[in-house]
């Protein structure tokens, strides 16, 4: 492990946090402590001892243009609610307004600290936990940009909200904090997009942390999307904790070269809770995609589904992991699992690891299935009988194999720039 570039730790937490409330400096301070006492981490098949942790100085002002999926993607979202942050500082805020009225809050993380404290200070923290990893750790001592996205009883929101995080080289880093609460009976979307500016320097640190608490018969669709290109170590964890009768809907997308580690994380412990986490992952080049979904049933009759799919190009590698845990007292859940990647190179690599553990034996029906291989030379054929040429048959297969998941996307702005994102991997 590297120390930061150029300036210290103690300074970028006391730089952080001034200004900020005492309960928040102390939380940045404790989550420092955790972060430099835990141990490098390691991941089965992912070499991450060689991966560096530099961070630091963050510049105080953007000064290049946004980057063209920026532009385009923001420029798509003017009607609806939308936050865009640089390199951790706020760049712009749009369609904000008529949500005051419904008791929707939506802002920048800093600027909710300052205008609603006290319901920030409540939920922060109490989902990810600073001691989950040494990259949660550093995320709650350095977080730098964020949304945060309160929805009241009863309010239900049919636009979908979006939050775009633009990252390049003069970042020195990224920490993205997102916060999420769906009270009683409430109903919303939230879609977010990392974008990556040109590649960047190696041994840098990106970590994301997304939480999201989902109260009794709430029901939460969260789209998490990155493009990360080649440099840094890309660490996100995003995880939610459900109530009696809450759902929440999992998609999240990978397109890139870089090297990612991620997890999605469901605790299901109302009874009743139901969850579904739908991920794809399209690798190029030497991309690393480390994927973790997990599924904690601790809730009677409570209901998951996990579907993973991967295409990987070149020498891409991928792991998948699938885990369902049912702990004891679980009565009635049940879950299932699907892992399936498709390798469309002869020097790409995958890997598949489902996992159950069960320690109930009332459980209505647990399983999992999955599948490493390259394309069904029977199936190319077929389309190339009809006059198809091979590649665009190839294509055609590859999308009708995520195209179920690209659907699901809520935003038609976003699903269509997910999709361009994916025609440019394959057309490599």
């Amino acid at each position: 492990m590297t120390e930061p570039m150029t300036t210290t730790a103690s300074t970028l937490v006391s730089q952080l946090s001034a200004g900020e409330p005492d309960w928040l400096k102390n939380q940045r301070e404790a989550a420092w402590e955790c972060y430099a006492a835990l141990p490098s981490p390691r991941l089965e098949k992912s070499d991450l001892t060689k991966r560096g942790w530099e961070f630091g100085p963050f510049p105080e002002e953007v000064s290049h243009p946004q980057a063209e999926d920026t532009k385009e993607l923001s420029a798509s979202l003017q009607d609806g609610p939308a936050i865009v942050v640089r390199d951790g500082l706020l760049d712009s805020v749009s369609n904000l307004d008529d949500l005051s009225s419904q008791g929707i809050i939506f802002s920048d993380l800093a600027t909710a600290i300052r205008t609603h404290g006290d319901l920030v200070e409540k939920y922060l923290g109490t989902v990810v936990q600073t001691t989950d990893a040494k990259w949660t750790a550093l995320n709650s001592s350095l977080w730098r940009g964020g949304v945060f996205l309160y929805v009241p009883r009863h309010v239900k929101v049919e636009q979908p909200f979006h939050f775009i995080y633009e990252e390049s080289a003069e970042g020195k880093g990224a920490f993205p904090r997102v916060l999420i609460i769906a009270e009683e009976d409430s109903e919303v979307a939230y879609v977010e997009t990392y974008i990556t500016n040109g590649e960047r320097s190696s041994g840098l640190v990106h970590s994301a942390v997304l939480e999201v608490v989902a109260k009794a018969d709430a029901k939460v669709t969260v789209v998490s999307l990155t493009q990360f290109s080649k440099g840094p170590t890309n660490y996100s964890v995003r995880k939610a904790l459900l109530g009696k009768d809450a759902k929440v809907n999992w998609i999240v997308g990978d397109v890139g070269d870089g090297y990612t580690v991620a997890t999605v994380e469901t605790l299901l412990k109302g009874n009743g809770s139901n969850a579904t986490a739908k991920y794809l992952g399209i690798g190029g080049g030497r991309q690393h995609m480390d994927l973790t979904t997990s599924m904690v049933h601790s809730g009677r009759y409570s209901l998951s589904d996990i579907v993973m799919n991967g295409v990987l190009l070149e020498k891409a590698v991928s792991i998948f992991r699938s885990s369902t845990q049912i702990i004891r007292g679980a009565a009635g859940a049940s879950s299932e699992q699907y892992d399936r990647m498709l390798m469309l190179s002869g020097t790409s690599r995958a890997d598949a690891i489902p996992m159950l553990l069960i320690d109930e034996h009332d459980v209505q029906r647990c399983g999992h299935a999955a599948s490493v291989g390259q394309i069904d030379p029977m199936q190319v054929y077929y389309l190339m009988s009809r006059g198809i040429s091979e590649l665009t048959a190839m294509k055609m297969i590859v999308w009708g194999y995520l195209h179920p998941t690209i659907d699901a996307i809520p935003s038609a702005p976003v699903r269509d720039w997910m999709i361009r994102c994916i025609d440019r991997e394959l057309a490599k």
